[in-house]
């Protein structure tokens, strides 16, 4: 069914091509004051219709791929009187005009014309997209896996607080099934100081949420979702600083900025860093005694419930980078040239879940120097886009836990010999690796007719990890010990693809059609294998084939529907086959996942006026799953990748906000999902079926100064009951596999100054103190607090 719909979407193509095989032109100018000075954020609109564009600093705007025809250009903005100017555009022509404004101090009142922000146009494409745009929140004393819990059908679980190991639930996928990207390359590449739960806000631009399908400009080898951090880049002069305190003796600071050199040339630079204790408290922790026999030994006592304070999960992490653009050159439309450096260090407080034990000198770290190539350029004129987007980076990563020690919750050294290895495997370790990552993307998009788009890509990645272990485990090869760590292992991807994209009937219908190619190549020692007369090294090849199509149709100007369907497939990552050293066992046998994903939705969002707004978004997926790859216990402490052979997932979703007045905006949001084990009839284990949150803001005008705003907002989250392991039945279940419904809410407060300067925030979460839970039933901490404050010249 789904090839007979692919081709019959391809054969719609060629006729819309035979209907409007026309060239296309172009209108351009420049927008200046009586002065002759250019003006910035002027917008340039085609009357009747949403195309269109706005002014940069010079006063410069481009409107490109036009039919020919006259059109009606409409020209405003705060501060001028709008102007009305008529052209007519002939094929293959570009027009250039130049406007003069005149100066209004009353305001528009005649024509009031807005133009859409990108993370609107991303929420309107024929692929799910939640775009979330950081600029109204960056004054919120948050992170980005803060903003990212307040998106529908996304749960972010974390095994602790700041920087701690964290997991991603969209629409019922989980893991690496949702691939997590910097810039539109997968973030694994960029080393482990950039990552979702230690990146503030305040470094990027928005967060793209895809849903079901992955387009080929971003997807790699999604399984039908994926979350991309944009990071901010301004070509203006600006200044922009933070700092936050907050409990658990936490610390963040974010520093950015850019400088202009000239007109073609400019200087950015980002830096962060975050520190914490992350010493929370935890209740009902289940903790080791000791008791003394007559003889004198010392053995395990009955065990007793407390609450316990975490002691050893202090996180440290830092990120810098400079950043070189050049713009406006003959061999370059953009150039950017980043040298990055990121740094992390955490100490292991417990493995995957909760023992009666605890972790107290087990330790891990990061270090990663990386170079980034951003390069763009339209040719023909104007035909075909060129980007090439690459990476290449060196981490040193460590990790120590080589003592046979155990600690109980109350941080007592205990005096019980550990016979079974050290705090986290069967053997202690101190392992130092140096591990290289690379990865390359090259998009070419040719304008075959002014309502036909045809997009390549080519993404190639690798990665390869090597290291050593003075004191871990050996293979013995030949009766010689071998540490496993100095051979390397290595994971080698390309994703290719291609998609059409149409724009009809005045862009009411958008029809999309793509194709992926997969393929991979692993190879690894087997650190499992015993006894072996040649080194066991594993090679995995596998190349795979998806395919789909989008479309959306604009009913009206404030009601359209969508529909998506896509085979995909997500290769294997290198940390879910070879481990991580620390809390992960390696699987060679995982095999790639393939899924066919039917996503379908409609949005609503009539215009009103006094400043009020509405939007309401349904969307509902169809996922059938094959060899789903998701974390199983091994062990007390370890976690092992397994595949599931066939798992079934449905899944709802409901958005909506409303802003009744200007000063006063309600959102809410609900998701139900079921994944089903085909085999068992079972829920996939640690995966939440119901979950739901509503937010409030009210902002206060003139507050204490005239131009001070403050702003109040609230937040409920709700998560229904699931369980870490595969359950017939909730209610005869073992209550310690069970995670209970949980409610939590947050409070708090920004007050900003009027020359926008200056901003401070009070963030409160978790109010009511309940008892919350995360990843294989780890306590979440219970109330805490932010404070914030912002500072941007």
């Amino acid at each position: 069914m789904s090839k007979i719909s692919v081709l019959a979407l391809l054969v719609f193509f060629l006729q819309m091509a035979n209907v409007q095989a026309q060239n296309y032109a172009s209108v351009s100018g420049f927008v200046k004051d009586a002065k002759n000075n250019g003006i910035l954020g002027i917008t340039v609109l085609l009357e009747g219709t949403q195309t269109g564009a706005a002014t940069d600093e010079i006063g410069f705007f481009e409107i490109k791929n036009l039919l020919p025809g006259n059109y009606i250009l409409v020209i405003s903005g705060i501060g001028y009187k709008p102007q009305k100017r008529a052209i007519a555009l002939s094929p293959t022509q570009g027009l250039n005009l130049e406007i003069v404004l005149e100066e209004d101090a009353q305001g528009l009142d005649e024509v009031i014309i807005t133009s859409k922000s990108t993370a609107k146009e991303l929420s309107e494409q024929p692929i799910t997209i939640s775009s979330l745009a950081t600029r109204p929140l960056l004054a919120q004393a948050m992170g980005a896996e803060e903003l990212l819990k307040t998106t529908t059908g996304v749960v972010v679980r974390q095994n602790g607080g700041l920087g701690s190991n964290f997991n991603i639930n969209l629409n019922g996928l989980t893991g690496q099934a949702v691939r997590l990207y910097f810039d539109g390359i997968p973030i694994e590449v960029f080393g482990g100081g950039i990552s979702l739960n230690t990146i503030p806000i305040d470094a990027l631009e928005r967060i793209d949420v895809y849903k079901g399908v992955m387009p080929v400009a971003v997807g790699t080898d999604a399984l039908g979702g994926g979350i991309d951090l944009v990071p901010l880049k301004k070509d203006m002069d600006y200044l922009s600083t933070s700092y936050t305190i907050g409990s658990f003796n936490t610390h963040r600071f974010t520093f950015s900025g850019n400088k202009r050199l000239g007109e073609k040339i400019s200087l950015a630079t980002l830096a962060y860093f975050n520190y914490s204790d992350n010493d929370y408290k935890m209740r009902n922790i289940r903790n080791i005694t000791e008791q003394t026999l007559p003889n004198g030994s010392i053995v395990p006592g009955p065990e007793e419930i407390i609450e316990a304070r975490r002691f050893h999960d202090r996180h440290i992490s830092g990120y810098a980078e400079a950043t070189l653009r050049l713009k406006q050159l003959k061999w370059a439309d953009q150039l950017e040239i980043t040298a990055l450096y990121s740094q992390r260090d955490d100490q292991i407080q417990n493995g995957a879940f909760i023992s009666n034990t605890s972790v107290g000198e087990a330790t891990t770290g990061a270090r990663t120097f990386a170079q980034r190539l951003d390069y763009r350029k339209q040719l023909f004129n104007d035909k075909l886009s060129l980007r090439y987007f690459g990476v290449f980076s060196t981490t040193r990563n460590e990790v120590n836990d080589s003592t046979r020690i155990f600690y109980d919750w109350r941080g007592n050294r205990l005096q019980i010999v550990n016979n079974v290895g050290s705090e986290l495997f069967a053997r202690p370790t101190s392992r130092v690796g140096n591990d290289i990552g690379t990865a390359h993307r090259l998009m070419a998009t040719y304008k075959i007719l002014p309502s036909i788009d045809f997009t390549v890509s080519e993404y190639f990645g690798y990665a390869q990890i090597k290291g050593e272990d003075p004191i871990g485990p050996r293979l013995s090869i030949n009766g010689e010990p071998i540490d496993p760590n100095t051979i390397p292992s290595s994971l080698t991807r390309n994703i290719a693809g291609a998609e059409l994209k149409g724009s009809f009937l005045d862009n009411r219908l958008v029809p999309v059609l793509f194709y992926k190619n997969y393929f991979y190549n692993s190879e690894a020692i087997d650190i499992l294998a015993v006894n072996s007369t040649q080194i066991p090294v594993r090679s995995v090849r596998a190349s795979e084939n998806g395919y789909g199509m989008a479309l959306k149709y604009q009913i009206f100007p404030s009601f359209f529907v969508r529909t998506s369907f896509e085979r995909a497939v997500r290769i294997p990552t290198e940390r879910e086959i070879f481990g991580d050293f620390a809390a992960i066992r390696p699987n060679f046998e995982l095999r790639p996942e393939k899924s066919k994903n039917l996503n379908i939705g409609l949005q609503f969002e009539p215009k009103m006026s006094n400043n009020r707004s509405l939007f309401i978004g349904i969307d509902a997926f169809i996922r059938n799953q094959e060899d789903l790859i998701r974390p199983e216990p091994f062990g007390f402490e370890n976690i092992i990748f397994i595949n599931e052979a066939f798992v079934r997932g449905r899944g709802v979703e409901f958005a909506t906000r409303f802003s009744p007045l200007k000063t006063l905006s309600l959102s809410g949001n609900f998701t139900y999902q079921s994944n089903i084990i085909e085999e068992t009839g079972n829920q996939v284990p640690n995966i939440p079926r119901l979950f739901l949150n509503v937010g409030a803001r009210y902002a206060f005008e003139d507050v204490f100064v005239k131009g001070n705003t403050l702003e109040l907002f609230w937040n409920y989250f709700f998560t229904d009951r699931f369980s870490i392991n595969e359950v017939n039945d909730f209610n005869t279940a073992n209550p310690t596999f069970i995670i209970p419904s949980q409610n939590v809410h947050n409070t708090g407060a920004v007050y900003r100054l009027s020359d926008e300067k200056w901003s401070f925030s009070f963030n409160l979460q978790n109010v009511f103190n309940t008892e919350v839970f995360d990843n294989f039933r780890v306590p979440r901490p219970g109330i805490n607090y932010n404070l914030k404050i912002n500072y941007s010249l």
